[in-house]
């Protein structure tokens, strides 16, 4: 009560102070100066400064407000940028479907690569074409048959179509896609088989069923695989349902000798589904363990941005139908070549773009028709076909060759073997002669020593070599006799 009397009383005294010497033109000193302004009666404004008075607690109080108040428009502040940030994220996930193109196309290239070349020099075992619609998520998947015949250089040069990545890399294998099927494709990715197995493998593995065709060609691919890349796995022990890991996929995805290549490229593509499958329940600390093994094996056109752009989408994204291009074909030997002919490009041209992006009928650009005419002159099949049927997995048959090598095979163990028994019984004839010999050995010397102590006995009885036959006969045998009686008895 007392300080706050006096505060009130200080308070009075300066207002006293400044009434009375109030036509003075000199700042009165208490406290901080302040800048005041008086008019004066000519329009002009001088400025003086004048010395306000303040309590130091007062001061400090309003001091620490003032840092307080800062600090909490910082705050403010920075949490209303990052509301406004991610406002704009959540819009732009919202209308970028909507901006530009509908479809994404990416074209797909798995590589047989031993030295880890993925350009000119590698072989394209894997071609797939994979559009994503923006607006519903879904992704088609289409397998280019790797031995479609198709130009491949754009001066007129028909071969298979996976000679186009062999003769030059990522950059002619998309040339070559977008004039033969009039398509236009956004990014690429190219990848080695070690990319694979590394990235299912990290993903935890897929399982499938194998039929008993299936599962009596795996375990040499498994084999092949390990050789090829470098990174171990084992051979699988029954058909049915199995658990396999990367290596192990890769080889599914490479088998071809029960049944066709379009069988092959349908294992592919259940493959790349169950991995898509585990990779939409994967959290992201296994995405980026999968990230981190994957992206140094592969080559591609996609940034940083656009992996986390498709990560993003993830949950969102579903796989649709897959399928095998050309869906109408025929397969023959072509300039010594086993290839398969659209019957015809035009209309499967047609098939594709209805398949991939909807669009009924489409109609075929000029350089597609071009290449159509040359191919149905080339082959003879100038009409279009009905599609073939859809090419599956979990069949197959083993053939006649192989199961005549194996017939031939297990006759070669059986005999080796039987030799390997006879060998053996050989050497048990012998351990036995030489065991019977040597039996014999010993008992003829046994036989010796008998004989030998029988003529002994006779002679010791013809001479009388006994102690109680005379003296001579106990020399040697009697040792605690005394000297004395063996004098008197010389």
């Amino acid at each position: 009560m007392e300080s706050r009397k006096r505060r009130t009383a200080r308070s009075r005294s300066f207002s006293r102070e400044r009434e009375e010497y109030s036509d003075l033109d000199i700042p009165i000193s208490r406290g901080e100066e302040q800048r005041r302004t008086v008019e004066k009666g000519n329009g002009r404004a001088d400025t003086y400064e004048e010395e306000a008075y303040h309590h130091p607690r007062r001061q400090r109080g309003s001091e620490s407000k003032r840092g307080k108040r800062k600090k909490s428009n910082l705050l403010k502040g920075a949490l209303f940028l990052v509301l406004f940030l991610c406002g704009i994220f959540f819009l732009w996930r919202f209308i970028s479907p909507y901006i530009g193109s509908q479809y994404r196309t990416i074209a797909i290239f798995g590589l047989d690569s031993r030295d880890g070349t993925k350009e000119a020099g590698a072989l394209s075992d894997v071609i797939m074409l994979a559009t994503i619609n923006k607006r519903s998520g879904e992704i088609k998947l289409c397998s280019v048959y790797r031995d479609t015949y198709a130009e491949i250089n754009g001066n007129g040069k028909y071969h298979k179509m996976n000679e186009a990545y062999f003769l030059g890399g990522h950059e002619q294998a998309i040339a070559a896609l977008e004039r033969n099927l009039d398509i236009h494709i956004d990014d690429y990715v190219s990848f080695t088989w070690s990319a694979v197995a590394k990235g299912i493998s990290a993903l935890g593995g897929v399982d499938l069923e194998l039929s008993d065709a299936e599962f009596y060609y795996i375990n040499a691919f498994i084999t092949e695989t390990v050789q090829s890349t470098g990174i171990p796995s084992v051979h699988l022990e029954h058909a049915g349902e199995n658990h396999l890991d990367g290596i192990q996929a890769v080889a599914y995805g490479r088998l071809r000798l029960m049944d066709t290549d379009f069988n092959r490229t349908a294992r592919q593509r259940k493959v790349l589904s169950l991995a898509m499958d585990k990779a939409k329940k994967a959290g992201p600390v296994k995405m980026v363990s999968v990230a981190t093994q994957v992206l140094p094996e592969i080559s591609t056109s996609m940034s940083m941005a656009d992996f986390t752009d498709l990560a993003t989408q993830l949950g969102r994204l579903h796989l649709g139908e897959t399928s095998g291009f050309p869906f109408a074909r025929t397969t023959m030997k072509l300039r010594k070549m086993d290839v398969v002919i659209p019957a015809t490009l035009e209309s499967n041209v047609v098939s594709l773009h209805t398949f991939l992006y909807g669009e009924e009928n489409y109609q075929p650009s000029s350089t597609v028709k071009n290449i159509s005419a040359h191919i149905a002159e080339v082959s003879g099949v100038t009409k279009p076909m009905e599609n073939a049927e859809e090419a599956g997995t979990g069949g197959g048959t083993v053939r006649k060759k192989d199961k005549k090598q194996e017939g031939n095979s297990e006759k070669k163990k059986e005999g080796e073997k039987q030799e390997s028994s006879t060998e053996q019984t050989k050497e048990s004839k012998l351990e036995t002669e030489e065991e019977s010999s040597s039996r014999e050995e010993e008992s003829s010397i046994e036989v010796k020593k008998e004989s030998k102590e029988s003529k002994t006995e006779e002679e010791d009885k013809n001479t009388g070599g006994n102690s109680s036959f005379g003296p001579a006969g106990d020399i040697g045998n009697n040792q605690e006799e005394g000297p004395e009686e063996n004098v008197e008895n010389p």
